[in-house]
C-alpha cells in the first residue's frame, strides 16, 4: 500500500458530508420527476423510498466509475481510488456502490461507522474491495463554502428529524399516568349482580324507555351544558352520526356555552389554517380541502366529516360583531398511516406488498412516536387546546378511545395494572369530573373476532328499539336498566366477566339500528394526482378488494366512490 496516502486520506466527517450532498441532489432530482409524473403520467405509481435506493446506487455507479468522484465528493474535495492509488476497477466500483454498502449498512450502520473508529479511515465496503478515500489533488476553490453549507444543512435536517421523533415522546409523558393501578367499578365487581342479554326482560325495557323518552338533540345538548368536555363516540363513516352532530352544533354554541369543536379526523399541526378557514370571511373551499387532504390515512373524503367545518364557518358568520367564535381543533398528529400500511405490518396490509415497500421504513421509524404514543398525543391536544384554555368543548372521535370506565388490566402482585390506557381514560384519570362520554349506537369491535358476533348488547338494543318502532331517543346509561346488561359474544366481555354495557357507554344516543345506518359520501376530486401516485397500493388494498372498483387513476378512483357511496 502506498504510504503517501495514509496522511491524505478522508475522514468520517467529510466523507458523511459528501454523501449528504449526493443525497440532496438525487432527492432533488426524484422529487422534480415526481411532480413532472403528477402531470403528465398520473397513472403511474411512484414508489419513491425505493427509487430513491435505487438512483443512488446508479449515481454513485456512474460517477465513481466516470471519474472517482460523486458531485458530493467533487464538491467537498475528496474522491475514491485503489490502495495505491490507482483507479478503482469498475466491478469493484458496482460491488462497493451496491452490495458491499447494503451490507456496511446492515447492522445499525456500523460498517459506515467504522470509518470513525478505523485507523486506515475504511469502512467494511472499503476493506471488502481494497478501496480507500483521499482528499484530492485539485483543491475545489469554494470547497470551504460547500463544507460550511453541507454541515450546516445536515445539523438542520438531523435536528428536524431527531425532534420529530423525540418531541411527541416527551409530549406525551406529560399525560401518562404516575399510578397505574386502576381502581374502576368493574375491577371489584360481582358479575353475579349483572345480566346477560338473553335473560333481558324486553318489555320492562321498552317500559322503562317510553317513561324516560328524550330526543337526541336535547339530550346530547344538556350532557355539554353540564360537562366541560363531552366526548362523542362514533362509528367511522356513518353519515347518520354526522348529520346529526352537524345539526347540533349551533345549539352546542348557544345552549351549552360550547366553543371549541376537537376531531380525531383532523391533524393538530393545521391547527392554525383550520382557524382561519372557519372564522374567514368567505369560506376557502381549496383550503378545506387541503385540511382534509393531510388526514393521516390520506383516504378520509368522506364530506360529512368535512361538513363540521362549513357548519362552523356558517356559524361564526353568523355571529353579532364582537361574539367570541367557535374554533376547530385537531386530535391527531400529521404522519403517514399509508407508510406503516404498506410496510405489511398492519391488519390494512396483511403483507399483501411489494418488498420495495420495505423501503418505507426511515419514514416510518420518523412517525413509530405517533404511532406507539397516538392517544396520549390527542389527549395532550384536548388538555392544550381545552382544559389549560379553561373553555367548553366537544370531542368526536372513535368509540374504542372514548371509554372512560373501563382499560384492559394486567396483574401485577394482585393489583390490577392498566395496561395500554387509552384516550378518555387518561385524561379521565387526570382530571376527575370533567368528562362525558355519550355513545352513538352501533356496532362495537374490540378485536376481530366480534364482526362475527349476532347475538351481542348492540343487536340486543336493535331488537329493544325496533318495539318502539326505531324511535330516536338519547339517555344516560349509568341511571337506566341497560347498565348491567352484558352478553357472552363480545371479546371485552368474555376476557372481563365483570364488565357491563355502563362501563362502555355513560351515555347513549339512537339515531336508527346498526344495520341500517348510511354511508358518508365521497367528496369530488379528494384523492388528488399526487396522492394516487404516492399511495396506489394503499388505495388498491382498501377498494380494489372489491371488484366492482376497478380504477387506473386517481379521477376513475373519485368517480367509483362516489357512485358506490351514493348508491349504498
Amino acid at each position: 500500500m502506498n504510504t503517501q496516502n495514509e496522511s491524505k486520506r478522508a475522514g468520517f466527517w467529510v466523507r458523511l458530508l459528501a454523501t449528504w450532498v449526493d443525497c440532496v441532489i438525487v432527492y432533488t432530482l426524484l422529487t422534480a420527476v415526481f411532480y413532472l409524473f403528477v402531470y403528465t403520467a398520473p397513472q403511474l405509481y411512484f414508489p419513491f423510498n425505493f427509487t430513491f435506493f435505487l438512483t443512488g446506487m446508479v449515481y454513485t455507479v456512474i460517477l465513481t466509475a466516470a471519474t472517482g468522484q460523486t458531485v458530493g465528493k467533487h464538491l467537498l474535495n475528496v474522491e475514491v481510488c485503489a490502495g495505491d492509488g490507482s483507479r478503482l476497477p469498475f466491478y469493484k466500483i458496482v460491488m462497493r456502490e451496491t452490495v458491499l454498502k447494503a451490507f456496511s449498512a446492515t447492522i445499525l450502520f456500523l460498517g459506515f461507522l467504522w470509518i470513525g473508529f478505523s485507523k486506515t479511515k475504511r469502512g467494511w465496503h472499503d476493506y471488502l474491495v481494497g478501496s480507500i478515500v483521499v482528499r484530492s489533488k485539485k483543491q475545489l476553490q469554494f470547497g470551504g463554502f460547500w463544507k460550511i453549507a453541507a454541515l450546516a444543512t445536515f445539523l438542520v435536517f438531523s435536528a428536524n428529524y431527531a425532534w420529530n421523533f423525540i418531541g411527541p415522546i416527551l409530549d406525551a409523558n406529560k399525560i401518562q399516568l404516575k399510578n397505574a393501578a386502576v381502581s374502576l367499578p368493574f375491577i371489584d365487581r360481582n358479575p353475579a349482580d349483572l345480566m346477560d342479554i338473553a335473560v333481558a326482560n324486553d318489555s320492562s325495557l321498552v317500559s322503562w324507555l317510553n317513561q324516560n323518552d328524550r330526543s337526541p338533540e336535547d339530550y346530547a345538548v344538556q350532557m355539554a351544558a353540564t360537562h366541560q368536555i363531552t366526548l362523542f363516540g362514533e362509528m367511522h363513516e356513518n353519515a347518520d352520526n354526522l348529520n346529526f352532530f352537524n345539526h347540533i352544533i349551533p345549539r352546542l354554541y348557544h345552549q351549552s356555552g360550547v366553543r371549541v369543536i376537537a376531531m380525531e379526523v383532523i391533524a393538530s399541526s393545521l391547527n392554525q389554517e383550520t382557524e382561519e378557514l372557519v372564522t374567514g370571511k368567505m369560506y376557502d373551499s381549496s383550503l378545506a380541502m387541503h385540511i382534509a387532504r393531510a388526514q393521516c390515512w390520506k383516504s378520509w373524503g368522506f364530506k360529512e366529516y368535512w361538513d363540521v367545518l362549513k357548519t362552523v364557518w356558517t356559524l361564526n358568520h353568523s355571529l353579532p360583531a364582537g361574539a367570541e367564535k367557535m374554533r376547530v381543533v385537531g386530535l391527531d398528529t400529521e404522519w403517514d398511516m399509508p407508510n406503516l400500511a404498506l410496510m405489511g405490518t398492519s391488519q390494512d396490509s396483511k403483507g399483501h406488498t411489494g418488498f420495495w415497500e420495505k423501503f418505507r421504513i426511515f419514514s416510518v421509524i420518523q412517525d413509530l412516536p405517533k404511532s406507539l404514543y397516538r392517544d396520549q398525543l390527542m389527549a395532550r391536544n384536548v388538555e392544550k387546546e381545552i382544559i389549560d384554555t379553561h373553555q367548553k368543548g366537544v370531542v368526536w372521535i372513535g368509540v374504542n378511545h372514548t371509554l372512560i370506565d373501563f382499560v384492559p388490566t394486567v396483574q401485577k402482585n394482585h393489583v390490577s395494572i392498566a395496561a395500554g390506557p387509552r384516550f378518555a381514560y387518561l385524561l379521565s384519570q387526570k382530571y376527575k369530573d370533567v368528562f362525558f362520554q355519550i355513545v352513538l349506537h352501533q356496532n362495537l369491535f374490540f378485536s376481530d373476532s366480534d364482526t362475527a358476533c349476532t347475538a351481542c348488547v348492540t343487536t340486543f338494543l336493535d331488537t329493544v328499539m325496533n318495539k318502539r318502532n326505531n324511535k330516536p331517543i338519547g339517555f344516560s346509561v349509568a341511571t337506566s336498566p341497560f347498565e348491567k346488561l352484558r352478553d357472552h359474544c363480545l371479546s371485552i366481555f368474555t376476557k372481563y366477566p365483570s364488565v357491563d354495557y355502563g362501563d362502555l357507554a355513560q351515555g347513549l344516543i339512537f339515531l336508527e339500528p346498526s344495520s341500517k345506518h348510511h354511508e358518508c359520501s365521497w367528496i369530488p376530486g379528494y384523492i388528488s394526482n399526487e396522492m394516487y401516485l404516492k399511495y396506489k397500493p394503499m388505495y388498491v388494498l382498501l377498494f380494489g378488494r372489491n371488484k366492482a372498483m376497478k380504477f387506473d387513476n386517481a379521477t376513475q378512483l373519485n368517480q367509483i366512490l362516489e357512485k358506490y357511496l351514493s348508491e349504498n
